[in-house]
């Protein structure tokens, strides 16, 4: 029982504590939300008591010198901290309310209540007109990244009011005014003429997943629309391999099962079931077979590099080298010998001839789809160069 007693009286002392130290460091909010708590369980707690008069008259004499500096800047920016600072005020008076009055040594401790929502209004009314009036400054300077600054100052009114004057038209202009406008490219000094529709297979990507708030790419151009940037594909080099045949012989072997045969034991005696029967037994043999095999291969190159062109500042941010490789390989078999020494596999392929090669268009068309690919994830590692 006594180890109780200590127990309590110590987690109250630690209570007590928590509340001065939060008093101590200057977090009156957190010592009256604190202390309005513990006297809601207790409102004898003369300790608790002392560090709430304490907190709220600090924590109100702070905001209202606050408020005294801010109205005499005369600043417009001003109004969103004084709007802060009003509903602050308001909400810790909220807080106290349900334990007053409260007494302390025969001492009844009853705040001064004040009537901030004429103040709070007002308030709203002067950081929303400001926000809007900054905005649509930063709007006509036609700068995309401010435009993206005045969406900020124009969600800030939003937030205020939902149907502030025509703050949705805005809103909408500033989103459209701040995208980075990205054009995509495409020029081809190989020996190759290559056909119309290839840059159009290249930059067949889902260029939605490289998309960003603030950044759009255009694999159409149009020549009256502005870009801020440009990303050139320059395809410097296709090569063609020769065409290549070759035959490799092997022959395979296997053990497989030819039959049956009566099982012996080591003395050569026939071994017989419970019934007298004799037992037979699978009998293996090893098979082989010369495998003729006929094999093709050809092989694309295609490299090149990708520019990062900067509109505005008329310079090249980076070039990056860019390359893929397709491989065309088949291969046809002959055999002769027992085919039961092959895999099954190949013995689908038996009596299939070589087939044509691809030609060189063929083999570049074959590319694209790896090469494409290879552009895409050139494209997502430098996203970040644009802004």
């Amino acid at each position: 029982m006594r180890l109780l007693l200590i127990f309590f009286i110590i987690i109250s002392i630690i209570s007590c504590n928590v509340t001065k130290r939060y008093y101590i460091r200057g977090e009156y909010d957190r010592a009256i939300v604190r202390a309005v708590k513990k006297i809601k369980k207790n409102a004898q707690n003369e300790k608790e008591i002392f560090y709430l008069e304490k907190s709220y008259i600090a924590a109100n004499q702070r905001d209202n010198e606050q408020l005294r500096l801010l109205k005499l800047e005369g600043k417009p920016e001003n109004w969103d901290d004084i709007l802060t600072i009003y509903q602050r005020l308001k909400e810790r008076q909220s807080i106290v309310q349900p334990v007053l009055p409260l007494k302390y040594n025969s001492r009844v401790i009853q705040f001064d209540f004040v009537d901030y929502d004429k103040d709070i209004v007002q308030a709203k009314q002067n950081a929303a007109e400001y926000w809007y009036a900054r905005g649509k400054q930063l709007l006509s300077t036609g700068n995309r990244f401010q435009a993206r600054e005045a969406l900020n100052y124009f969600k800030n009114v939003k937030y205020y009011y939902e149907n502030y004057q025509d703050i949705d038209k805005f809103i909408d202009q500033a989103k459209q005014q701040g995208i980075s406008k990205i054009a995509l490219v495409f020029e081809n000094n190989t020996i190759y003429k290559l056909p119309p529709n290839f840059k159009d297979e290249i930059f067949n990507i889902e260029f939605e997943r490289l998309d960003r708030t603030w950044k759009q790419y255009f694999p159409n151009v149009n020549e009256n629309e502005k870009y801020h940037y440009v990303v050139k594909l320059n395809l410097k080099n296709i090569q063609i391999s020769p065409e290549k045949l070759f035959q490799r012989e092997s022959v395979k072997t296997r053990k497989v099962q030819d039959g049956t045969e009566v099982l012996l034991d080591s003395q050569n005696n026939v071994v017989k079931d419970s019934l007298g029967n004799p037992i037979r037994v699978p009998r293996m043999v090893e098979v082989s077979c010369k495998l003729i095999e006929t094999i093709q291969q050809k092989a694309a190159h295609i490299d090149g590099e990708v520019i990062y062109f900067d509109v505005d500042q008329q310079k090249t941010l980076t070039t990056k080298p860019i390359a893929s490789d397709y491989f065309f390989e088949h291969t046809s078999y002959i055999a002769y010998g027992d085919l039961r020494a092959l895999d099954d596999d190949i013995k689908k392929q038996l009596g299939k001839p070589p087939i044509p090669f691809p030609n060189d268009m063929e083999m570049i068309a074959g590319n694209i789809s790896i090469f494409k690919n290879v552009f895409y994830e050139l494209l997502r590692d430098n996203n970040y160069l644009l802004k």
